[in-house]
């Protein structure tokens, strides 16, 4: 029996490394899916909403203005905005529901091959140490000790092979509901008020408003980050000028090509 090959059931350096490579496949795959955009179920994941309803209800906007502003382009508005916040809200909320049950199903696989391969799950530990660095009889140490406790070597194996953090997540309804919420007050605070002005005055408030709303959004998010307000800020400013402006412009021209 050549080396590579497994020894009284413990499996080899070679079937260790290739069962490592097939779990981290599995973790990219999970970061890469539908569940994983980015901390959704964490509170700043609404200002996100926020902004993005901002940006969304502005590009509909200028949208009606390149068309001429038809007739009840203000609940036309209003309707949208709704209809943005519930989106946002269910989407955040099945996204945090599918992590939650990704991050279940793969501690529920770690546990069985704690539970039924713990000589492998060892040698998965030693490879993923050595490969750190460790040698010799501080390897053994730092091996001994992770192992002797079933919830700390779950723990190690979770976020050493598949590089997921084992982290507390907030309920999926309540993720939904804070996304819809600030999604919701974003969007009816641009759209809501146009069902009663007249266009003029609506084209004077609805890229006011939204400046004013974008950069209250951005401090927040800033402080939150620890980053510049103005990036932020730019970076919305910026979003909402190219797609508003091809938008305006787009619907501008269709319109002509229609009359």
């Amino acid at each position: 029996m050549s080396s590579d090959q497994a020894h009284d059931g413990v499996p080899s350096t070679s079937d260790t490394a290739e069962h490592v490579s097939e779990a981290r496949m599995r973790a990219r795959h999970l970061l890469s899916s539908e569940a994983h955009v980015g901390a959704v179920d964490d509170w700043r994941r609404a200002l996100v909403s926020a902004r993005d309803t901002l940006l969304l209800i502005f590009l509909i906007w200028a949208t009606l203005r390149g068309f001429g502003t038809p007739a009840l382009s203000g609940h036309m508005l209003t309707a949208m905005a709704v209809g943005i916040a519930l989106f946002f809200g269910v989407s955040t909320g099945r996204a945090t529901r599918l992590q939650v049950q990704y991050f279940s199903d793969e501690l529920e696989r770690e546990r069985s091959e704690i539970r039924d391969h713990f000589e492998h799950e060892c040698e998965e530990v030693r490879e993923l140490y050595a490969a750190k660095g460790f040698h010799g009889p501080l390897l053994d140490q730092v091996v001994d000790t992770l192992t002797s406790d079933d919830d700390r070597l779950l723990k190690v194996m979770m976020e050493e092979e598949l590089g997921l953090l084992v982290h507390h997540v907030t309920h999926p309804l309540l993720v939904g509901v804070w996304n819809f919420t600030a999604s919701v007050l974003v969007g009816l605070m641009l759209a809501l008020p146009t069902v009663w002005l007249s266009a003029s005055a609506s084209r004077v408030w609805v890229p006011a408003c939204g400046a004013v709303v974008l950069a209250v959004i951005s401090l927040i998010a800033a402080r939150a980050a620890r980053r510049g307000f103005v990036e932020f800020f730019a970076a919305g400013t910026m979003m909402a000028v190219a797609t508003g402006g091809v938008a305006y412009f787009l619907a501008q021209w269709l319109s002509e090509l229609g009359t």
